[in-house]
């Protein structure tokens, strides 16, 4: 396997947020890389005392703890990258972690092509009570998938510092969730290309309260329409293949609906409640 070349000093920029349980896994995980150039800034993004005592007590060299007022991930994110001295950036959440060779494999991608800004890899999603749960491929960072979801990666990436500079660093006015996928945009509308390495060197633990689930049941449709907004250039440039995606969409749920209704736990749920809409419309 090719070496990456040991005088590319890696940032690794990991916000921190009430993640007391999982920091020192994923600073291992740095720790461990086969690549050992690399900074650690950790940025505390308001977190409760438990998690504070915890990063009281990380001592290694080459290791920073910034503070800041709860202001998001993104926030934490940008703060980070500012202090960062190296041209290449990690991004990695408190509660995930890295195979020992991925900043090798994504830093000899970068070496050998200089228009690659943004390198991801394959995923394991996975629980601490159940394990791997699933396996994700994302597709790559072609604009034409980047306008249809995150198709690019999963927020914790390594780039370009440049990368970073050209697409105006993280949105921080997207607090609820999918910062990461607007990031991704902005970057290739600055003209830097996205790969995947197709392995999986990347561990995203799913929480049932975490913000990206929060994201997914509450705010989905809010950070659509803001990302759609902010990058209308991008759908006014592809608006037949939107339409065709929102169409897609549209007949899968109407599908689903229709299936619903003729299933036996529907028919049963309607039956149960027949009494209770006779009183309620008796009253009315």
């Amino acid at each position: 396997m090719m070496q990456s070349n040991v005088n590319n000093l890696v940032s690794v920029i990991i916000p921190c947020y009430n993640d007391q349980n999982y920091i020192q896994q994923a600073i291992n995980s740095i720790n461990n890389q086969t690549h050992k150039n690399v900074e650690i800034i950790i940025v505390d993004d308001g977190s409760d005392f438990a998690t504070k005592e915890v990063l009281k007590g990380i001592r290694q060299e080459k290791l920073i703890i910034l503070s800041q007022e709860n202001a998001g991930p993104s926030a934490a994110r940008n703060n980070g990258i500012k202090q960062a001295k190296g041209d290449f950036i990690l991004t990695l959440d408190a509660d995930d972690y890295f195979e020992k060779d991925f900043i090798s494999k994504a830093l000899n991608c970068l070496m050998l092509n200089d228009k690659l800004g943004l390198i991801s890899c394959w995923i394991n999603v996975f629980s601490d009570k159940k394990g791997v749960l699933e396996k994700f491929k994302p597709e790559g960072g072609d604009l034409k998938i980047l306008i249809l979801g995150n198709g690019a990666s999963a927020g914790s990436v390594l780039f370009r510092k440049q990368c970073w500079i050209d697409a105006g660093g993280y949105d921080e006015k997207m607090r609820k969730g999918y910062e990461d996928w607007e990031f991704n945009i902005s970057v290739a509308k600055a003209g830097w290309k996205i790969n995947i390495i197709e392995e999986y060197l990347f561990y995203y633990r799913k929480k049932e309260e975490s913000r990206n689930s929060q994201a997914d049941k509450f705010h989905k449709y809010e950070l659509w329409k803001y990302i759609y907004i902010k990058h209308n250039d991008l759908w006014n440039a592809n608006h037949e293949l939107m339409i065709n995606n929102i169409f897609s969409q549209m007949e899968r749920i109407e599908i689903g609906s229709h299936n619903l209704r003729k299933s036996m736990d529907y028919k049963i749920g309607r039956m149960f409640l027949k009494p209770f809409r006779f009183i309620k419309g008796f009253f009315v």
